[in-house]
């Protein structure tokens, strides 16, 4: 079994509820690594949680679209000093990140939460200095990217119990899940 078989097993046993533990022990030694096939399963959102959280991952895409609004209408400010074209250029490039990021959150993607993460990580130390700087501009906007980095770290803890970090949990060895 190839990594594509695999993922797909993953999904279909995950969808029809099957515990994970159950999918990792049917699953292992069919021709894939454990530590690949612990990091599908951890990665796979549990139908069951993403309707007990719908309405997180609702707020989350929601924060994402404004977030999209602010960045068009900054890209367009911006870039109207650039010249005629360039306001949509930048604007438009700029508010696709956020349209994205709000795509995989709607598909329960553990990859788009990971990759938000990892791109507001490298700002926190910004962000931080924003909040003891003097500005009050500055203080909402750091305190504004902080709020919504917890949030969203937060909610990727609820859809995906099973990574710790960015990796599946481990315990003595063993790789373990919520269900």
């Amino acid at each position: 079994m190839n990594k594509k078989e695999a993922k797909a097993k993953v999904k279909d046993l995950i969808s029809s509820g099957v515990p994970k533990s159950e999918v990792f022990t049917r699953l292992s030694g069919q021709g894939v690594k454990d530590r690949l096939l612990a990091r599908l399963i951890a990665s796979t959102a549990d139908p069951y949680l993403c309707d007990i959280h719908d309405r997180k991952v609702n707020a989350v895409i929601t924060l994402m679209f404004i977030q999209a609004a602010l960045v068009l209408l900054v890209g367009f400010i911006a870039g109207s000093t650039i010249g005629p074209n360039a306001r949509w250029v930048v604007g438009g490039l700029g508010a696709l990140i956020p349209l994205l990021f709000a795509w995989g959150f709607y598909n329960h993607l553990a990859g788009a939460y990971n990759a938000y993460i990892i791109l507001s990580m490298g700002s926190v130390a910004r962000q931080v200095d924003g909040l003891a700087s003097g500005s009050i501009t500055m203080f909402i906007g750091s305190a504004i990217a902080l709020g919504m980095f917890a949030y969203i770290f937060y909610v990727r803890q609820k859809l995906f119990p099973d990574l710790a970090f960015f990796s599946p949990r481990k315990v003595k060895g063993q790789y373990v899940f919520s269900s």
